[in-house]
């Protein structure tokens, strides 16, 4: 049994079966490609199935997890391996270029020099284009290039078509941030809702200051929720500050770390948005299974029954839908930091422009 078969932070899941099987096989019969792109939810847990993955390559066991290879690659401290990531938020082209100098050297170990590249997706344009040159022409025979992202969307076509992709299941993780911070977001957003459907319900016009101002009010409390995510992240930088005499030595150590926090901080801030997105979609599956004349039982929410029938009670299921395929484009959107208030507002403008109000427009 090798080290790829005691991964116990992989969910029991049939994709994530799938590709450990065929990293195993691959390195069993010494097939393996010049690039690898590891994508799913967690950066760090990507991080460790490279790095498990890349002791399996060199190990002379095939991944024993007991000689000095497999033990100095887990640790990240063996010299045939190199990991590059951004110093902030992009990671840019002299990134790339310090993985070309250091794949075009000549190794003193058996087995093969290897290039892990955290958060592929927050490549520059440059840097990208001076990766893609490096997988199309390697700097040296046997070179191994692992791309870890949480998300592939901005990753350049070209670069995505050199690489065997495999996608992990990790997506618990995602559910364990849910979890421990957006606990008061379903509740706050679906209030917030219902209290536009009642106001718009009762207003003889539009007034779509309504739907505007709970855009604000969403985002405000997303910010909320970053802010005590980010209290909580800052508690390792402290920890750090705290223990060292040195201040360059600190900062040696916090940079990093501040650059891993403030990408995570982007990716909660995301989430966040895409939650709000979630259950507003889930509101409009809703209106159309009411539409349909499905039972409450099968709604969402199914409390929410009575308030649909009444609210929605004419409106066209060809509307509901355009507006769940624009809340999907603007989902598509957020990787490019598009404003997550104007594409709130827009959606929330729409939502209530569906609402049938009881008394008419004069």
């Amino acid at each position: 049994m090798g080290i790829l078969d005691n991964i116990d932070f992989l969910v029991d899941d049939p994709k994530n079966k799938v590709n450990l099987t065929f990293l195993k096989n691959s390195v069993e019969r010494g097939n393996i490609s010049h690039a690898y792109l590891f994508s799913g939810g967690d950066i760090d847990k990507l991080y460790r199935l490279s790095q498990y993955f890349s002791a399996s390559v060199n190990c002379p066991g095939k991944g024993c997890g007991d000689c000095k290879v497999c033990k100095d690659t887990l640790k990240g401290v063996y010299p045939d391996v190199i990991t590059v990531e951004a110093d902030g938020s992009i990671l840019t082209i002299d990134k790339i270029v310090e993985l070309q100098n250091f794949m075009s050297l000549t190794s003193y170990n058996p087995g093969r020099k290897i290039g892990i590249i955290k958060d592929a997706d927050i490549l520059n344009e440059e840097a990208s284009n001076r990766l893609l040159k490096t997988l199309e022409e390697p700097p040296h025979p046997g070179s191994i290039f692992i791309l870890l992202s949480e998300d592939t969307k901005s990753i350049l076509p070209t670069v995505l078509s050199r690489c065997l992709i495999l996608e992990w299941n990790l997506e618990p993780d995602r559910k364990e941030i849910e979890k421990t911070y957006f606990a008061e977001l379903e509740a706050h957003v679906n209030e917030g809702i219902r209290n536009l459907i009642c106001i718009s319900r009762n207003s003889s016009h539009r007034d779509f200051s309504h739907s505007l101002n709970l855009s604000v009010k969403f985002v405000d409390f997303l910010k909320e929720i970053t802010n005590r995510v980010k209290e909580d992240l800052e508690k390792e930088i402290k920890e750090i500050e705290k223990s060292s005499v040195d201040r360059s030595a600190a900062d040696k150590y916090t940079k990093p770390i501040k650059a891993r926090n403030e990408r995570r901080l982007k990716k909660i801030s995301n989430l966040g948005v895409n939650k709000v997105f979630d259950i507003i979609s889930a509101w409009l599956e809703d209106i159309c299974m009411v539409r349909l004349n499905f039972e409450a039982s099968k709604l969402n929410y199914e409390q929410n029954y009575a308030l649909i029938k009444e609210s929605f009670e004419d409106v066209e299921i060809d509307r509901v839908l355009k507006l769940s395929e624009l809340i999907q484009r603007n989902r598509e959107h957020l990787i490019y930091s598009i404003s997550s208030e104007l594409s709130l507002d827009n959606i929330l403008v729409q939502f209530q422009n569906l609402i049938k109000p009881i008394k008419p427009e004069v």
